[in-house]
């Protein structure tokens, strides 16, 4: 598995279909199923990803692919924990330790920006 590069605001469906390990017909078929995964698109038609799209897709495939849930069972589990998971942690194999890191320390800087507003 690919990892992103870091500092980038948005990333090309081919960059996160790469670090997901999925192809990128399967991210267009979860956008038509989850209505959290909307990226914007770009002037040319693009799909652009958040950070936040990434973490959510990768996510998606955790629940998916490992803790076998079914397309409905990840939009019940997704809607009961209020559209995002983001408090639980992936599990350590699904994302490479350095890229952990980089997201916990984005993580901690958005809180603490939430404290200063």
């Amino acid at each position: 598995m690919a990892s992103l590069v870091t500092g980038k605001m948005f990333y090309k469906i081919g960059e996160v279909a790469e670090v997901a390990g999925v192809k990128t017909s399967v991210l267009r078929f979860w956008e038509s199923e989850f209505p959290f995964l909307k990226p914007v698109k770009s002037n040319s038609g693009q799909r652009l990803y958040s950070m936040n799209e990434v973490e959510l897709v990768l996510q998606v495939k955790h629940l998916l692919y490992d803790e076998k849930y079914t397309i409905e069972g990840v939009k019940k589990r997704m809607k009961a924990k209020g559209k995002v998971i983001l408090s639980e942690s992936p599990p350590s194999n699904t994302l490479p330790k350095d890229y952990r890191e980089v997201l916990k320390t984005v993580q901690n800087d958005l809180l603490a920006l939430r404290e200063l507003l």
